[in-house]
């Protein structure tokens, strides 16, 4: 495989049984696998040098963990982070979860606007920060609360050295950002990032 994730394997071998059930060989799958170069917004890498840029989905607790199980192995000096959490009545509780895990093995914490939908955007912030916080993750200095999903992006990229690795989570290949009042409003992480990257 050409994928970077370890969910990419178990996902891969998903294709696979579905491809059996429906008796395609498996020279067929692996010929096909063997071509996919990445999916877009899962693991997908926006530069490596000076530091690392990836962005992947990862909305939710479960999929964090396989990310961070993913890089674990990556040669990384610090691990800068940015994720947020969804509005719109998805489940609360991950919020502080999400921040938990960010503040457990992120060296550096972001935490900013993600889909607020008609939730209050800091309230969310301040929920994932809190996960952060609560397990030694200090405000000003290894955690930042930033409103702005772009300038979020921008300090992660500022404040980079080189060998670092920048996770930015929660939208991947999303090309909208559901705000207040069932509207909408044009964004992708992937096309930030790189405009971000040429300011520097």
């Amino acid at each position: 495989l050409k994928l970077k994730g370890k969910f990419d394997i178990y996902n891969s071998l998903a294709a696979i049984a579905v491809a059996q059930s429906q008796n395609i060989d498996l020279t067929t799958s692996k010929n096909g696998l063997e071509k996919v170069e990445l999916v877009p917004g899962r693991m997908e890498v926006i530069q490596t040098q000076p530091f690392t840029v990836v962005i992947d989905y990862a909305p939710e607790p479960y999929s964090l963990t396989a990310l961070y199980e993913t890089v674990a192995s990556w040669p990384k000096k610090k691990l800068i982070h940015v994720l947020g959490s969804t509005g719109g009545g998805r489940d609360i509780a991950r919020r502080k979860i999400l921040g938990n895990l960010a503040g457990q093995i992120a060296d550096i914490v972001i935490v900013t606007n993600e889909d607020p939908y008609d939730d209050n955007p800091q309230e969310i912030i301040n929920e994932v920060a809190s996960g952060a916080f609560d397990v030694g993750k200090v405000a000003g200095e290894n955690l930042f609360a930033i409103l702005d999903r772009r300038e979020a992006i921008s300090h992660a990229l500022k404040i980079a050295k080189p060998g670092d690795l920048i996770l930015i989570t929660g939208k991947g290949s999303e090309q909208k950002m559901a705000v207040s009042n069932g509207n909408y409003i044009d964004w992708d992480d992937r096309t930030v990032a790189r405009e971000e990257l040429a300011k520097l």
